[in-house]
């Protein structure tokens, strides 16, 4: 995969974050707000195994959204569904005893704080690689009059525009030469997390289905073979 296109999913995939998380946020912590107001009452519980259900939907759509970060398959945990027969109230409320529908609605609570981090900080560096190397051309319009930079007056000797110039640029080059550790790396630190609440428990049940199914399948041989 070439830099360009790493940088425009990372950009891509820490950019849509924040958005998201602020949907999820507002929405999921309302209606969990909501349902443990109204516990004591019959709708309580009903509107808790909703918000649990909408946060698995975002959940399901981060999924989506590491799939097209990683280019990997990722694990979705297996949602255990009420007994067949159950009563309805059984089968509304099944979201309430399961324990990946519970870190779903805490990875869209936690999420919140790393998603703003991960989009301010590459925004701030995209912002300082385009705004330094361009510089040269729209530092000219800016009125400064009288005023002077002392950033630029302590660190180039005088606040001049040619000294402007020359400090911007430096800025925009050093900026452009971090940009794809910085953008690369905030991909990684939302990405980590993610995969920490929303796919860990389904790589455990695989682990846990596999010797069961190699048991399965040895027994199905033993059993063909004493057959014949």
């Amino acid at each position: 995969m070439t830099i360009i296109r790493r940088l425009g999913l990372d950009f891509a995939y820490t950019f849509l974050g924040l958005p998201l998380a602020l949907v999820s946020f507002s929405l999921l912590v309302s209606l969990f707000a909501a349902s443990i107001g109204t516990a004591v009452i019959f709708i309580g519980i009903p509107l808790l195994a909703l918000t649990l259900l909408l946060a698995r939907g975002f959940a399901d759509i981060e999924r989506v959204r590491l799939l097209q970060l990683t280019g990997r398959a990722v694990p979705r945990p297996r949602y255990a569904e009420a007994p067949e027969g159950a009563g309805w109230f059984r089968r509304i409320t099944a979201p309430i005893g399961q324990g990946q529908s519970w870190l779903d609605l805490l990875y869209a609570v936690v999420n919140l704080p790393i998603a703003i981090i991960t989009f301010v900080l590459p925004i701030v560096w995209w912002a300082m690689t385009l705004g330094g190397l361009t510089y040269w051309f729209w530092g000219r319009f800016i009125p400064y009059g009288d005023s002077h930079d002392i950033v630029i007056e302590t660190i180039m000797g005088a606040d001049t525009a040619h000294n402007r110039t020359v400090f911007n640029t430096i800025v925009g080059a050093v900026a452009l030469l971090t940009l794809y550790l910085v953008q690369r790396g905030s991909a990684a630190l939302q990405a980590t997390f993610a995969q920490t609440l929303l796919t860990r428990l389904a790589v455990i049940q695989g682990r846990v289905q596999d010797p069961d199914t190699s048991r399965a399948a040895a027994a199905s041989v033993e059993s063909t073979a004493l057959r014949s």
